[in-house]
């Protein structure tokens, strides 16, 4: 099969993606964060449109360049430029839609999801409200598990200021339990008078690097986005390497992997750990369940129809 992959990857996971459809299946990825801009030294008038012609150039020779596709799965669509997104879909047969955002981040209109044969969405309330069907982030690596009880007793790692009050709260939380030893990162400017065990950080990081901290670590952060209700890859993550996780999103426990003795929900004005969940031991998912969430798992169901 023919697939044409469309996604604005920042984070890495779209080619990890991939790299796993192409054992099997002839695949174009485009990334179009990494199509080049090569007019950013133009006059600042023009550099955007400039730029955004040559991405346009280079979008339509990768697609031109892989012929008829038998379908194209475009992750985000709202991310994409319009004209990119027209120049893809009319190269595929079939046109699917995945969305690893909210609605509340990235918007669509209901004419905008039309265009689509199947449109998934990885946000329960977003699929309910819009008549679309629900799925999941995916594992994208299977970490190998060494036995190691951890460096960091608890790890995070994650962009923007807002959800640093949070952070702060649970901070506070394992520093009565007199835990410590935990590492949690934020890409952003360091804020002032912020709890002195959160480190700020400017460069995004590999998802090679959050992997080995995820592995050094005994429990996973994961404080969700303001009107988030899907869950997000820290949970696959965690699950991967065998550890529990910490949670603001009550949605997980409508989830099948859900098992309270790996993940504590928590108010995220109020969060309370108790020393129990921090010291017992991870209980394995069975391994069905555990395959669902896998990315040959994801991939029979996004492309079921093959």
């Amino acid at each position: 099969m023919k697939i044409l992959l469309v996604c604005k990857d920042i984070g890495g996971y779209a080619r990890k993606l991939a790299e796993h459809l192409s054992i099997a299946d002839q695949v174009c990825f485009i990334d179009t964060a990494a199509l080049a801009k090569p007019f950013d030294r133009a006059p600042k008038i023009l550099r955007r449109p400039l730029n955004r012609w040559a991405q346009l150039r280079q979008f339509s020779k990768a697609v031109a360049a892989g012929g008829r596709f038998d379908v194209a799965l475009i992750i985000n669509p709202a991310q994409i430029e319009p004209k990119q997104l027209t120049t893809a879909l009319s190269a595929s047969e079939r046109r699917i839609a995945y969305l690893y955002d909210s609605f509340s981040r990235w918007p669509m209109s209901r004419e905008a999801l039309a265009v689509y044969d199947e449109v998934f969405s990885f946000d329960p309330e977003n699929a309910e409200q819009y008549g679309l069907k629900k799925l999941h982030n995916f594992i994208y690596d299977d970490y190998v598990a060494d036995g190691d009880p951890g460096e960091y007793s608890a790890f995070v790692v994650m962009a923007g200021k807002d959800r640093v009050p949070a952070l702060e709260g649970l901070a506070r939380a394992f520093d009565q339990l007199g835990v410590t030893d935990y590492k949690f990162l934020v890409q952003c400017k360091p804020i002032p008078g912020a709890h002195p065990g959160i480190t700020f950080f400017e460069q995004r990081m590999s998802l090679e690097s959050v992997g080995e901290l995820v592995k050094r670590s005994r429990i996973i952060l994961d404080i969700s986005k303001p009107g988030q209700a899907g869950l997000s890859f820290r949970f696959f993550e965690a699950m991967a390497a065998r550890k529990k996780v910490i949670t603001t999103n009550r949605h997980v426990l409508d989830y099948d992997f859900y098992n309270p003795a790996n993940i504590l929900v928590i108010d995220e004005a109020d969060p309370v750990i108790p020393e129990s969940f921090v010291s017992a031991p991870y209980a394995d998912i069975p391994a069905p369940i555990y395959r669902k969430y896998t990315l040959q798992g994801w991939t029979e169901t996004v492309f079921a129809s093959r």
